[in-house]
């Protein structure tokens, strides 16, 4: 146990910035250690450089030692640099994590180009913007996503496509197996013969007769990696990060968080398109020396079945994989294994997370579900809850160890105190460098205070409280002014209805009545499997506790229970077509339920 006496005996000015009260938790830790001034390659390799003959990655049982990687970082470096990319460039990828995406990112930045990754379930109008705004010629493709760029590549900029087989990595006998369950794309095939496009193998070996050094000189703010924000209010953004971003997030879980030892096991489970997948689910693992155990096909089936095959002694998945291997997983399976299970992307609900610790220990798993928040702009994670003794139900844990976070008024720009809710904002070396060619809308994320300290404002509203553990409620931008000139947040709503033990999911969202001129709040609801009981009854329990926690303006005027919520391609719920629905609401009036549409 950590002593944390040192820095509450100081007298506490009130707000989080100033007082940073989680720094407590971190006594004993080297957090403070100077940043490496290197590239992402080099933080790699310095870290395994004399572990050459240890397991790096595992793919489908085939075990890929350090000594190959960076052998194949260098080919991969020096035939970019054959066909063109140099320093400053842009390589774009649509591929989900496989070892030949491992060694591109790594060469991109080894010559200092930059990783862009396309997120293959944008729209295709989407896709298509973001790979024109970047202007390269190039993309990369796994051959089981070519489907998701097939009618893309036509409208964009780019010449040259490289195809990499899922099964590239794969031993000789295995890929002829797999050949012949899997029939072949025909497209792909005839592009391939055809000369149009190129075979990775093939692509690689153009490299073999480069002579000059490839490796580029550290220069600060250098990008090598793009993501892009969801375009759930408007077009996607690049999220660009920086060498020295990437590292600084790397630092902070070697430093100031994990307790692992070289040859520990990392599921990786997250697709490379979002930071969280690229930096902390396959970048960080490579530089505490952990074997990274790549799964390209994200489902809970697949997840299930990793976890039993290969017993990984850390997982990052969302919660609802959690939650399904919980259901799923024999009861007698022993999770002792699992030195830190974590998740993040979405809400846990207190229910849940109390759940699922009960289910970890009644496993034999030693610790709690890690909790983490943050966004791609912030280089991934911004707060945990990784030190499990030191939690609070319904936080999402404390500032990582080089993060500053408070809440801010939403309206004047002003910190606030402990416990005032308002818009969170967050200080972090781990932060991107821009939105990619939008000059506009970086401006608009960072903020200057007073002092020059950078801010990433990152539209959550929630509070920081007088032990520093962090709180977000939802999203600042859903919200409604009422009739009486009051801002009222649509999540304060869904997480009333939340407190129902029967609820399993709710979207609360407002509807255009053109009878009463004005926006009007309605619920949308998931029920439990375990319910059986009375919908009438249940809808009036919900409308009674509304009534009783809620201004009256923010009570529903109708709910509607559903099987399921539409999810767009970005992979985030369809509340645009919810607003579009105003037929068959249950509403409570006089103690009765009846159907109403609003108009």
């Amino acid at each position: 146990m950590m002593n944390t006496n040192t820095t509450t005996e100081k007298e506490l000015t009130g707000y989080p910035s100033i007082d940073k009260p989680w720094l407590k938790y971190y006594e004993g830790r080297d957090i403070n250690v100077p940043r490496s001034e290197c590239t992402v390659y080099e933080y790699v390799y310095q870290h395994n450089k004399d572990y050459l003959a240890h397991t790096a990655l595992e793919y489908f049982g085939t075990k890929i030692r350090y000594k190959k990687l960076f052998e194949q970082v260098d080919l991969c470096a020096k035939a970019l640099k054959t066909n063109g990319i140099d320093k400053g460039g842009i390589v774009n990828i649509c591929s989900s994590g496989i070892p030949e995406i491992v060694y591109l990112v790594l060469a991109c930045s080894k010559i200092g180009a930059a990783a862009n990754f396309i997120n293959p379930l944008f729209e295709t109008q989407q896709k298509v913007d973001r790979i024109n705004d970047t202007d390269s010629d190039t993309l990369f493709v796994m051959d089981k996503m070519y489907s998701y760029v097939k009618d893309v590549i036509g409208k964009t900029c780019l010449k040259r496509i490289i195809v990499i087989p899922a099964t590239n990595s794969l031993p000789m006998a295995i890929r002829a197996a797999a050949s012949v369950k899997d029939k072949p794309d025909k497209d792909i095939d005839d592009a391939l013969k055809s000369g149009r496009f190129t075979q990775w193998n093939s692509y690689i070996k153009t490299g073999k007769n480069y002579q000059d050094n490839v490796a580029v000189q550290y220069q600060k703010d250098t990008p090598v990696i793009m993501v892009y924000s969801s375009g759930t209010t408007g077009a996607s953004k690049g999220i660009v990060l920086t060498n020295n971003g990437v590292n600084s997030t790397i630092l902070q879980y070697e430093k100031g968080l994990l307790s692992n030892k070289r040859g520990d096991r990392f599921l990786h489970n997250v697709p490379v398109w979002f930071s969280t997948g690229v930096v902390i689910s396959l970048l960080m693992p490579l530089c505490l020396g952990a074997v990274c155990i790549l799964e390209p096909v994200f489902s809970p089936k697949s997840f299930l079945n990793d976890i039993i095959k290969y017993k990984p002694n850390y997982a990052l998945v969302a919660t609802g994989l959690w939650l399904y291997l919980s259901e799923r997983l024999s009861p007698n399976f022993d999770l002792s294994f699992l030195k830190c299970p974590i998740t993040g992307g979405e809400q846990t609900l207190i229910s849940t997370e109390i759940y699922l610790n009960e289910y970890l220990k009644e496993h034999k798993c030693n610790t709690n579900l890690q909790k983490g928040w943050g966004m791609c702009e912030l280089g991934a994670t911004a707060t945990t809850t990784v030190f499990s003794e030191y939690n609070k139900p319904g936080s999402v844990g404390l500032p990582m160890p080089l993060a500053i976070v408070s809440a801010f008024d939403i309206d004047n720009g002003k910190e606030l105190q402990y416990n005032e809710r308002g818009e969170i904002r967050v200080q972090t070396p781990c932060r991107m460098k821009e939105y990619y060619n939008n000059p506009a809308e970086t401006e608009e994320f960072f903020h200057a205070d007073e002092n020059g300290n950078v801010w990433g404002c990152t539209g959550d509203i929630g509070y920081v409280d007088e032990d520093g553990f962090v709180f977000v409620l939802g999203r600042a931008s859903d919200y409604f002014i009422s009739p009486d000139g009051e801002r009222h947040y649509l999540f304060d709503t869904e997480n009333v209805i939340l407190e129902n033990e029967f609820i399993d999911l709710c979207e609360v969202v407002t509807v255009a009545s053109e009878k009463l001129n004005r926006e009007l709040p309605v619920a949308h609801i998931v029920l439990k499997k375990n319910f059986n009981g009375s919908t009438d009854d249940l809808i009036k329990e919900l409308d009674r506790l509304c009534g009783e926690q809620l201004p009256k303006y923010a009570v529903p005027v109708g709910y509607k229970i559903r099987e399921r919520f539409a999810i767009k391609p970005s992979g985030k719920r369809d509340t645009l077509s919810l607003k579009e629905e105003h037929d068959d609401f249950m509403s409570v009036s006089d103690g009765k339920v009846s159907i109403i549409n609003i108009d």
